[in-house]
């Protein structure tokens, strides 16, 4: 839902309701709501994914120093679920507006941008061993599930960023966190070079940079808040290199005969 009908249609609302403002003519109130109602369900959908993993008992059990970063206090559980949300809300809208920026200079820059992006995901994976997903499907079927596999979750990780992908199995930790930024830094990158001249307005450009930078701040807020909430011992897998291979061995070797199985 998030990969092929949340995120397209956040970028096509967003898209118009620019076009619309460049045009000069007045956007309706519909048109904000509905935009606010899709970025806030996507938030919504992500934190429950991350929120739901990340208190399960099991998980906790199997892998404690993972799983455990949402507090165990009511209240701050509460916090730390609405920090997620609208942290992923604004990342959505982060990415969506540098992919409509990079679309009003030059449609094929966006396919650049994308390509480069996912290159670089799959070299990184591709240098540490560690491209192979773990879904147990051996030989070249592997590989291209994998490779499907591996675009969606890093496409969705973009423009949500689903606390829970930060999994050596998924992104990494370190990757999922540098990832974070892209958004903040190529929307700043794309802004600062573009010229007046690429839209119709002359406002358009000086109402996308304060909004950018309206949207940056928000997002450092909520990333400092998030990080604030939870214990400390947990936010080093936000910085982990640990791949997903090195995990399963890890697992193995310090893990009891039920783990042992199941790896």
């Amino acid at each position: 839902e998030l990969f092929a009908e949340s995120i397209p249609g956040i970028i096509i609302q967003t898209s118009a309701i620019l076009s619309t403002m460049d045009s000069g003519d007045v956007v309706s109130m519909t048109a904000y709501v509905s935009l606010a109602s899709s970025l806030l369900t996507t938030g919504f959908i992500s934190a429950t994914i991350s929120y739901d993993w990340d208190t399960d008992p099991k998980r906790r059990a199997v892998m404690p120093d993972f799983y455990g970063f949402v507090p165990d206090s009511p209240r701050l559980r509460t916090v730390m679920f609405v920090t997620m949300i609208l942290l992923s809300a604004v990342q959505v809208l982060l990415k969506t507006i540098l992919i409509v920026c990079f679309g009003s200079i030059k449609t094929t820059y966006i396919w650049l941008f994308i390509g480069s992006d996912m290159l670089i995901f799959f070299g990184y994976k591709l240098l540490r061993g560690d491209f192979r997903y773990w879904v147990p499907i051996d030989g070249s079927p592997g590989l291209v599930v994998s490779g499907l596999i591996r675009v969606v979750v890093k496409t969705i990780t973009d423009y949500t960023g689903i606390i829970q992908f930060r999994h050596p199995y998924e992104l990494g930790g370190l990757y999922f966190t540098l990832n974070l930024f892209t958004p903040i830094i190529g929307l700043a990158l794309v802004l600062n070079f573009m010229e007046e001249e690429t839209f119709e307005s002359d406002t358009t450009l000086i109402f996308l940079k304060n909004l950018a930078l309206s949207l940056g701040g928000s997002f450092l807020v909520l990333v400092s808040l998030f990080f604030a909430l939870m214990e400390n011992k947990y936010r080093k897998t936000f910085f982990s290199t640990e791949s997903g291979g090195q995990l399963t061995r890890r697992l193995f070797l310090e893990g009891d005969d039920n783990m042992k199985a199941s790896v």
